[in-house]
């Protein structure tokens, strides 16, 4: 689902800030110093995202003619996170602390051997599963500072600002709204004002306490 197949449905941002000289070269540069690294057992990270091709997650070898199109710079932006279900997280930390007992005669462990064990057995675990990988499309038309970008999630959001803002700067990504659109108009700052102190109004019944 995104910018090549599936629904459109996509939120807009707008890209703040003076484009570089040569931005072409730079930013091509910039996107394989942040292209995506894959999870291995033994990171501390929870979570990584960064960048890969729109056409394929596992191609990170990201040159010219896989970014570039015409006006446009076309990514994905993949996020793989791990996911150990709960229930076997606990029931492989119970017989982890338990034989942690056994081996030293302790009654109790320590919370920094709670934490040492936890470690060992995440670690463990984690050489028997994948990361959840997820992919979003992104499409930046560079003549109008317009980001496309397939996805509604806030914290999808966030993270692609965060990604984005460290590979482009100094640019900056704002997320499209009444007041973003009225400064791309240039209108005047008593307009700004009035704008950001609207409040939203509901369109939906709210019944009475």
């Amino acid at each position: 689902m995104g910018a090549l197949r599936g629904s459109i449905s996509y939120a807009k941002f707008h890209v703040r800030g003076e484009m570089p000289d040569a931005f072409v070269d730079k930013f091509a540069k910039s996107v394989r110093l942040r292209a995506f690294r894959p999870l291995v057992p033994s990171d501390e990270d929870e979570q990584r995202a960064g960048w890969c091709s729109i056409h394929h997650p596992f191609d990170l070898d990201l040159d010219h003619g896989k970014i570039y199109a015409n006006e446009y710079m076309n990514l994905g932006l993949r996020i793989d996170r791990w996911r150990i279900p709960s229930a076997v997280l606990k029931a492989h930390l119970a017989d982890a602390e338990a034989a942690r007992l056994e081996q030293t005669g302790q009654q109790r462990l320590s919370k920094t051997q709670r934490d040492d064990v936890r470690v060992m057995v995440v670690r463990k675990l984690r050489e028997q599963f994948m990361p959840a990988m997820r992919v979003i499309d992104l499409s930046w038309n560079l003549n109008t500072g317009v980001v496309r970008f397939f996805s509604h999630s806030n914290t999808v959001h966030e993270t692609l600002i965060e990604v984005f803002e460290t590979t482009f700067k100094p640019l900056s990504l704002v997320l499209d709204g009444a007041y973003v659109r009225a400064e791309n108009l240039k209108m005047p700052a008593a307009s700004l004002d009035a704008i950001a102190a609207l409040e939203p109004t509901p369109f939906h019944f709210e019944p009475t306490r």
